[in-house]
């Protein structure tokens, strides 16, 4: 029996719609493979735009931050240029303010008072022992009075970190007495003579200035008892004013007019007025107190108190 013979047209001839289906599956396949690579393709390139649009806007930002410290740096700069031209004019200013104060002082001890504590003031800033804004010297300052019809006058006032203190001057010719009372009578009889001619309260500690008079040949005794009364009630009056949280130091400041034309006895046992005699013990008298002491106000109490002041004194 002879077995029937199959060639490569009897295959092609003989696909059937199962193959067709096959090969078309097979071709959708592959487009979806193709699409699906080129999706790929697409979605790394769009990473990687995002990747680079990142490190773009990093490095703007990085740039925009850097910029912006400059420009507040360099705003700072001249907002630090700005304070020391305003400090400047307000030091120029005050200084023609104190080269006025000849013609509006009393007279002319407390003129070179008012310079003695801005040139000790301007020395001790150049040495670095305190800040400027660490000491203020006032001078010729009005505060109203306890009868609201009378202004009190206030010579001198020195703001400081560790208190405030007002000066009461006094320049003279001959020799002072200070602090004297009827304790003394007994080893200086002159004292109750002069009590005695003055009509003054030997218990009440009083200060006496003996002055020559070369032309007459004469010596006169005055007293200065009603300028001691008068320092320490200003000194509260300056407490209650402007609400200090501390007591006002009274200081009464003997100088001599010229060189070695005054001399000071010293009797006082009264600790609420401080007694310094000449410029040198003016300024140990602040190394000792104000440069040693315990700090009450600090920088901006001590602005704010001055404001008060220059507000009542325009």
């Amino acid at each position: 029996m002879n077995e029937p013979i199959f060639t490569k047209e009897n295959d092609m001839t003989e696909l059937t719609p199962l193959h067709y289906i096959m090969i078309a599956l097979g071709a959708l396949a592959l487009l979806f493979l193709m699409l699906w690579l080129i999706t790929q393709s697409r979605a790394k390139r769009e990473q990687e735009r995002l990747i680079s649009q990142h490190a773009d806007d990093r490095e703007k930002l990085s740039t925009e931050l850097q910029d912006k410290a400059e420009r507040e740096r360099l705003d700072q700069k001249k907002a630090f240029a700005q304070q020391k031209e305003t400090y400047d004019e307000t030091v120029s200013r005050q200084a023609l303010q104190i080269d006025s104060l000849k013609h509006l002082s009393k007279n002319g001890g407390e003129y070179l008072t008012d310079m003695t504590l801005i040139q000790l003031k301007e020395r001790l800033v150049r040495n670095e022992r305190i800040r400027p804004e660490d000491m203020h010297v006032l001078a010729n300052i009005f505060i109203p009075g306890r009868d609201l019809k009378r202004t009190e006058k206030i010579s001198h006032i020195v703001l400081t970190r560790t208190g405030i203190y007002i000066l009461d001057s006094h320049y003279w010719k001959g020799h002072i007495y200070h602090g004297v009372d009827q304790t003394q009578f007994s080893a200086e009889p002159m004292f109750e003579h002069v009590f005695s001619l003055l009509d003054i309260d030997p218990y009440i500690e009083q200060t006496l200035a003996m002055e020559r008079d070369e032309t007459k040949g004469a010596v006169y005794f005055r007293s200065l008892r009603d300028n001691i009364e008068d320092l320490k009630r200003r000194a509260e009056l300056v407490e209650e004013t402007f609400q200090l949280k501390f007591p006002v130091t009274s200081i009464a400041y003997f100088n001599k007019e010229g060189h070695d034309s005054g001399t000071m006895n010293n009797f006082s046992r009264d600790k609420q007025v401080k007694v310094v005699v000449g410029e040198d013990e003016l300024e140990l008298f602040f190394e000792k107190y104000v440069f040693h002491g315990r700090f009450q106000y600090s920088v901006d109490e001590l602005e704010a108190i001055r404001d008060e002041i220059e507000h009542l004194n325009p």
